[in-house]
């Protein structure tokens, strides 16, 4: 299967050469992703935080495009991820919107187009949801998934925003003839939110009066309180946790400073498209629920942060609606390489390299049991009884989405209905990932969580 889907992916490189005449003579852009896990975009400078969280990421909008109302595939990290990497609807692949129990089957991806093409890929990986056992590693010559640093509230292992930042610098640093492209998945703002004591400061941005004193809840998700794996010390407050989100943000935007640097000095003979996107947000607050995310689909868990640099490419902000899904499709054609069919998204060069205007669609998220899908600055959230929609769905929510990120409900929308209908009415199957590895289970082992 593997063999067959490799040769499909060399086919669309070798026609896309044919269709778009692309050869030596313009050499082919190196490529720099870079995915942030549960990064909200009103915690950035650059999109209205007065908090100073982002001092990095703000100098390298300047010279971008920043994108308003970007929304991601899922508020779970392996399928968003997976929609971005295949511009797939998460139905449409074969993770689903499971998150780290299912893998990718034969579906090409980004990295396995880019590969075939002749560049030089590697990935450097800080989230156990995105290690190789999920199939987001075809197509990667590099695929450095260790994570080295445990939680300490939970059985979960991670890689610091510094230490992936080194792992990264350090392979830029390689001489290579050919482009290149690099993924760089930082975990840094996930909870628990533990940053070092010098990237702490208070945060504005909350009513006094508002700053309620929280339970300690033991389930995962925080309804009405404080889910039992952010729990830190005796703090209660809802500023507090706020106030330390923001400051694992300012340290990965002090590690995402030393990557931009490595990813300038690295082939400065040839052009980079340097893309800057988070995976989903994380609620605070938003209609009750605190510091999590995965359960919902509303605009504080999948309205994401989209920064994009290229040398051809004339600054500004962009307040169409896009998708993960848009990414690939964008990035191959920048590469001049065809996208391989049955792609979801639609490349953005059009609109920024000549002002093209994006066609009206729906843009979707899903998180198993609620869909929601986005139109212009309104939306809608359904809940899902098993995978069927129609009949078997739950009462159809409609809201606007007001500039400032707030919603309001609004009379049902049944454009929208049809939509999130028509999105469920097949799904692709899903494929189970491996169990757990015997590395894995013996730093849990380690770090006392099994005996």
């Amino acid at each position: 299967m593997r063999d067959r889907a490799s040769w499909a992916v060399a086919a669309w490189v070798a026609v896309a050469a044919i269709i778009t005449g692309c050869d030596d003579a313009r050499p082919r852009p190196n490529i720099a992703l870079v995915t942030v896990d549960t990064l909200r975009p009103d915690f950035l400078g650059t999109y209205g935080f007065e908090g100073d969280s982002s001092p990095n990421l703000d100098a390298f909008a300047e010279r971008s495009v920043v994108f308003e109302r970007a929304i991601a595939a899922s508020s779970r990290t392996a399928p968003a991820h997976a929609s971005l990497f295949t511009s797939r609807w998460v139905r449409d692949h074969s993770i689903g919107y499971r998150n780290g129990s299912t893998r990718l089957g034969d579906e090409p991806t980004l990295a396995k187009v880019l590969a075939e093409a002749g560049y030089d890929t590697a990935a450097f990986i800080g989230n156990t949801m995105l290690r190789r056992r999920i199939g987001l590693d075809g197509g990667f010559a590099v695929y450095d998934d260790e994570l080295p640093d445990g939680e300490a509230s939970r059985e979960v292992f991670e890689r610091v925003a510094a230490k992936t930042t080194a792992r990264a610098s350090e392979w830029l640093a390689r001489k290579r003839d050919a482009p290149f492209f690099l993924w760089v998945q930082y975990n840094d703002p996930h909870g628990p939110y533990t940053p070092p004591r010098e990237y702490l400061r208070p945060t504005p941005g909350l009513d006094p009066a508002a700053d309620a004193t929280l339970p300690v809840l033991e389930i995962q998700r925080g309804i009405g309180g404080i889910p039992a794996y952010q729990v830190f010390g005796d703090e209660r407050r809802v500023s507090q946790y706020r106030s330390r989100y923001a400051g694992e943000i300012r340290y990965f935007d002090a590690a995402l400073g030393q990557l931009l640097r490595a990813v300038e000095a690295a082939s400065p003979q040839r052009r980079t498209i340097t893309v800057i996107v988070a995976d989903h947000g994380e609620s605070l607050g938003e209609d009750g629920v605190y510091f999590s995310h995965g359960y919902a689909t509303t605009p504080d868990l999948v309205h994401i942060p989209l920064l994009i640099r290229a040398p051809d490419l004339r600054p500004r902000r962009v307040r169409e609606p896009v998708h993960q899904v848009d990414l690939m499709p964008t990035l191959l054609e920048w590469a001049g390489l065809s996208a391989p069919p049955e792609m979801a998204g639609l490349s953005l060069v059009p609109l920024l390299l000549r002002g093209e205007r994006l066609p009206d669609r729906p843009l979707y998220a899903d998180v198993g049991a609620e869909i929601g899908v986005y139109r212009g600055e309104r939306f809608l959230r359904m809940r899902i009884r098993g995978d069927l929609a129609g009949a078997r769905a739950g009462t159809p929510l409609s809201f606007d989405w007001r500039p400032d990120g707030s919603w309001s409900p609004r009379a049902p929308d049944a454009a929208l209905i049809d939509d999130v209908v028509a999105y469920t009415s097949d799904r692709a199957p899903m494929h189970e990932a491996a169990p757990l590895e015997a590395d894995d289970r013996e730093r849990l082992r380690a770090l006392g969580y099994l005996r």
